[in-house]
């Protein structure tokens, strides 16, 4: 049913489906684990072209509107999950690691 579906697709169990979360549930699993389509993800959030993505950017792409503090502290509790050099960016290691479910606690 449709409660399950949904279930399954909020992996982090917040109750919300986020971004990464969509991406993953709509593309098959062996193309969003193929390096070229991460990478296509990746350039997405890497507004700057710096190869690694900030906070801000981050920000720039999961948010519309004005940030409330769920969202911040949601986005702070990612970025501290995923940035494993806790360089306050998340390059396109970090991203992979993410995408393929290996984002857990550093």
């Amino acid at each position: 049913d449709l409660q399950e579906i949904l279930k399954d697709v909020d992996s982090d169990g917040s109750g919300v489906i986020d971004y990464t979360e969509f991406l993953a549930a709509t593309l098959d699993k062996r193309s969003y684990l193929a390096e070229d389509v991460c990478w296509g993800a990746f350039r997405i959030f890497d507004k700057n072209g710096d190869g690694k993505i900030s906070k801000d950017e981050l920000e720039q792409v999961l948010q519309s509107g004005e940030v409330d503090e769920v969202a911040v502290r949601s986005m702070e509790e990612l970025m501290k999950e995923v940035d494993k050099n806790d360089d306050g960016e998340i390059d396109f290691q970090e991203f992979m690691q993410m995408m393929k479910g290996q984002g857990g606690a550093k």
